[in-house]
């Protein structure tokens, strides 16, 4: 007997698909997008649930874009992403033209779609161009993506997927994913699963109705309920066991009558498993060979290919694949009309029931079939994957290919999984030095540890001590981002022997420089490792031409210099940041974070403009790596400055970037950064959170650079607590950070949070004591920030009437710096010392300075306590206010570009931010000025001030 239907209706799912198809429809800009998750057993019905609501919503003309993931694809570069969009840009007639959709920030995007990448292109870059292209695919109409069996998607969509996560907001897009219970989970998967935003549908067993009604459908006769209530105990209300039990029925005569009921029971159990292994095991062996060749190409077969992969020739195959589909083993894929498995639970059963060697074959014979017809040479490499070594002719330099064009793609990841695999293939030395050399290269974007353990391979097969002396370089890099300081010593002092060795020759230039800046870099951030300085060589006045190297060492000696608040430090990170050199050659590497930092210090302007243009390059060709340094010294910069809504917004980036990177080294920067910007705007929750982020003991190790760390850890104590354990911590602090041979209150100011918390105590003469020596301390360093705030914490010691002429020369050191958040506190302390003094009108004017300071610093804490002490005092009566007033930094800088006529988009992709966060600027920029758009706002700019600084 034959079935009435192949394909029973869906039955039971009605309000799950309303559900998720109401979320679809729904999702536009004011609403931002929503991330639905369909999870279940397999058998429940996922993949039909998720058909019927692509079809719906095509119905509704609404915007859809449905692939799977797919166990073969799981090693490929964006593959589901591929499959998502590439039919849309073919047939979707509303979309604009395909060219049209990858300008801007989503030009990088078009590396994905190409059969053949021009060269690597930054993981990074890739993430923010297809980013950039959902938004201009969502410009156009709101878009549901669609992912079944999301668990097998490869890791490159996944980090899309958990890319978007975060800029949903603004965005008319909905993610629904289809999900097996029970599978395992890679993090960006997780991340997406664990999100507050994710809504769960949890379809369940069919009712004793729902399954009548799918008996119905595959006897073409209502079943007698004796029959149904037999076959609803028997497969739990599984649709997928249901319709095999009803299969296996057929197949032994079995009518679905009252007096069958009891012969349910002698059928096989109803797992998919048993039925397709018997039904396989009753085959002639051609046949058999056709089912297994379907099961190792995976989905969506042609004929050549089967047959090839079965050993037949394609008539045979042909034919045999006819018999399949008429016994519904396979199916027609819709579209292409090519072979595939119904469901991917009976594909894989077909793909185990061929011999382990028998799969090796088929793999093997697909790999070769592939390459033959010119295939992608990712979908060679997937086969290649899944047989041993030196089985295939070629096998390297295909994998190498394919490794290749996953770098093209931003996907190093792959193209490690690739690399690593080519590795066994390889008998020539020479070839295998070289793979291990990009190997270890392309596992510094993906596992330190690997990277380590390929660059020592690599060390011992070098050929010439220049060769050696470069993989010494990255060696030693791998081993810092481990926190094996040692080991990286080690390793380069080793490549400095190997290129003096070489006699240091014209092409390595530089390379002796680099691996002396990784010494210095190690003094600043390892304590006790001053000596160091006495195998580094000093810099020559008036030698060649800069090299990177050359630029790198003066960054390293600049923090060195900063540390111990010498003089030269900023001219020396100047120098070493000139022209933007260091920063086209190195992002995110550690010599240019020390020039940053030094710079920011000495509160240079060059130190923002040098981090702007390090985020420009991340993005337009960098790594996930290098977007964390970036974001977290852009964030130390605006916390520096006081622009506490742009420092979060920095700061949660780079939080992002850290755990998206998995460098552990940079938790103790951005941990320590954020929590004191959360602290600043009153969250000391948050903060707190924040700070245990890091993943640090109570006791923080001895090792490691845990200045910053230390630094906001006494803040954060002194503003929760206080006490005896929050001086404890900010001696603490100074004691560590004194381990670096470093005294200077630029960066840890532990005297004056001391003195503060001894000041709470009533120790005034100890809390003086300390104040004034940081007082000393900062004036010789000489920047306004650590400056002020030393006068401004000593003045407060002393108290209003002694403290009067240091907080009046706090507020004159400050007040053209760009430290205005410090320059706000000062002048709040200085009006309470008035005010003490009697001088309620000078009091006043302080205040009212600070509060337009403050408001634009985005600082409530601040805020209300100016608000408490205007009431105090007395307000003056409401004057109009320049725009630098009224506006915040991140609402200036908005209206600035848009004021140039530069479109929400365009102003988004020069801020890096999303089109949402630069409507909302815009509209509080229009609320506060007073104008009802666009065609007010370069009036009202000039009207207010013009362009601020």
């Amino acid at each position: 007997m034959r079935p009435a239907t192949n394909l029973p209706p869906l039955q039971e799912r009605e309000d799950h698909v309303r559900d998720l198809v109401a979320a679809a429809v729904t999702a536009d800009a004011a609403t931002g997008g929503r991330i639905m998750v369909v999870e279940g057993p397999a058998g429940i019905g996922k993949t039909r649930l998720l058909a019927d609501v692509n079809d719906r919503l095509r119905q509704l003309e609404h915007r859809t874009a449905l692939a799977g993931g797919r166990p073969l694809e799981n090693d490929f570069a964006y593959g589901v992403v591929r499959r998502l969009f590439e039919p849309m840009f073919a047939s979707d007639p509303v979309l604009p033209a395909r060219d049209a959709l990858f300008t801007g920030a989503a030009a990088k995007a078009a590396s994905v779609f190409s059969a053949r990448a021009a060269g690597p292109v930054g993981d990074l870059a890739v993430l923010h161009g297809l980013y950039w292209l959902v938004v201009g695919v969502c410009a156009e109409a709101p878009l549901a993506i669609i992912i079944d069996d999301v668990q097998h998607a490869d890791q490159p969509t996944l980090r899309l997927l958990a890319y978007l996560r975060p800029r949903l907001d603004g965005l008319p897009l909905t993610l629904i994913l289809a999900l097996t219970s029970g599978a395992p989970v890679s993090d960006p998967l997780a991340e997406i699963l664990q999100s507050p935003v994710t809504t769960f549908v949890r379809p369940g067993p069919l009712s004793p109705a729902g399954a009548a009604a799918v008996l119905s459908a595959i006897f073409g006769t209502r079943p007698d309920d004796d029959f149904v209530a037999a076959c609803h105990q028997s497969t739990g209300g599984s649709p997928l066991l249901l319709t095999e039990l009803a299969r296996s029925c057929l197949e032994h005569d079995i009518a679905p009558v009252a007096g069958s009921a009891g012969r349910v029971g002698d059928v096989r159990p109803p797992h998919p498993a048993s039925r397709v292994a018997d039904h396989l095991n009753a085959l002639p062996s051609d046949v058999v060979a056709v089912a297994h060749a379907v099961a190792v190409l995976g989905d969506e077969a042609d004929l050549p290919a089967v047959a090839a992969v079965a050993g037949v020739t394609v008539e045979t195959a042909a034919v045999a694949a006819d018999r399949l589909l008429r016994s519904q083993l396979l199916v027609y894929a819709p579209g292409n009309g090519r072979l595939a498995y119904p469901h991917q639970l009976l594909r894989t059963v077909a793909y185990e029931h061929a011999s382990p060697d028998r799969r090796h074959e088929g793999h093997r014979a697909a790999a070769l079939h592939l390459a033959a017809v010119g295939a992608e040479p990712e979908l060679i490499a997937a086969h290649l994957l899944r047989v041993p070594p030196r089985l295939v002719p070629e096998a390297g330099p295909r994998l190498r290919h394919a490794a290749e064009t996953a770098l093209g793609r931003g996907s190093p990841e792959v193209a490690y999984t690739y690399l690593r695999r080519a590795l066994p293939e390889v008998t020539d030395e020479r070839v295998r030095a070289e793979l291990l050399d990009q190997l270890a290269g392309v596992a510094m974007q993906t596992d330190v540890v690997a990277a380590a353990r390929y660059g020592e391979e690599a060390l011992d097969l070098a050929a010439s001590p220049g060769a050696r002396a470069q993989i010494g370089l990255r060696l030693g890099e791998a081993r810092l981002f481990q926190g094996d300081t040692a080991g990286a010593v080690r390793a380069w002092r080793t490549a400095r022997r190997a290129l003096v060795d070489a006699g240091e020759p014209t092409e390595l230039a530089g390379l002796g420089s680099a691996l002396d800046a990784y010494l210095v870099n190690v003094t600043v951030l390892e304590p006790n490792q001053l000596h160091l300085m006495d195998e580094v060589a000093p810099p020559v006045a008036g030698g060649p031409l800069p090299t990177v190297g050359g630029r790198a060492l003066d960054c390293v000696l600049s923090l060195r210099a900063a540390f111990e608040a010498r003089p030269e430090a900023a001219a020396l990170a100047g120098g070493g940041l000139a022209d933007g050199l260091l920063v086209r050659h190195g992002t995110g590497d550690s010599p240019l974070v020390c020039g940053w930092l030094t710079l920011l210090a000495a509160e240079s302007d060059q130190a923002a403009a040098s981090i702007a243009h390090a985020r420009r390059e991340v993005y337009r060709q960098g790594s996930v790596r290098a977007y964390g340094p970036v974001h977290a010294f852009a964030a130390l910069e605006e916390l520096w400055r006081g622009n506490l809504a742009d420092a979060e917004r920095e700061a949660r980036a780079a939080v992002e970037a850290v755990e998206s990177s998995g460098v552990r080294l940079g938790r103790l920067f951005v941990a320590p950064f954020l929590a004191d910007i959360l602290a600043e705007r009153g969250d000391l929750a948050g903060a707190q959170a924040a700070l245990a982020w890091a993943g640090l003991p109570e006791e923080p190790p001895p090792v490691g650079p845990m200045y910053f760390f230390l630094d906001t850890r006494a803040r954060l104590l002194r503003r929760t607590v206080g006490g005896e354990r929050a001086l404890a911590a900010a001696l603490d602090a100074g004691r560590r950070f004194r381990a670096f041979g470093a005294d200077n209150p630029a960066f840890v100011p532990w005297r004056s949070e001391a003195a503060r918390t001894l000041h709470q105590m009533g120790r005034t003469a100890e809390a003086m004591r300390l104040a004034m020596a940081e007082v000393e301390l900062a004036r010789r360093w000489g920047a306004p920030r650590p400056w002020g705030r030393a006068l401004r914490v000593a003045g407060v010691v002393l108290g209003p009437h002694d403290g009067l002429d240091l907080l009046c020369e706090a507020v004159d050191v400050l007040a053209g710096s760009l430290a205005r958040l410090e320059y706000a506190k000062a002048l709040v302390e200085l009006a309470g010392a008035a005010h003490q003094h009697g001088r309620r009108g000078w009091a006043r004017e302080l205040l009212d300075t600070a509060r337009e300071v403050g408001s634009q610093c985005d600082c409530p804490p601040l805020l209300r306590r100016v608000d408490a002490m205007l009431a105090v005092v007395g307000r003056r009566p409401e004057t109009r206010v320049g725009v630098s007033a009224v506006l915040t930094a991140s609402e200036r800088r908005v209206a600035e570009l848009a004021a140039t006529g530069l479109s929400n988009r365009q102003v988004a992709e020069s801020l890096f931010v999303t089109p949402k966060t630069v409507e909302l600027h815009l509209t509080n920029v229009y609320r506060k000025l007073g104008i009802n758009g666009r065609v007010g706002l370069v009036t009202a700019l000039a009207a207010h001030g013009g362009r601020s600084t």
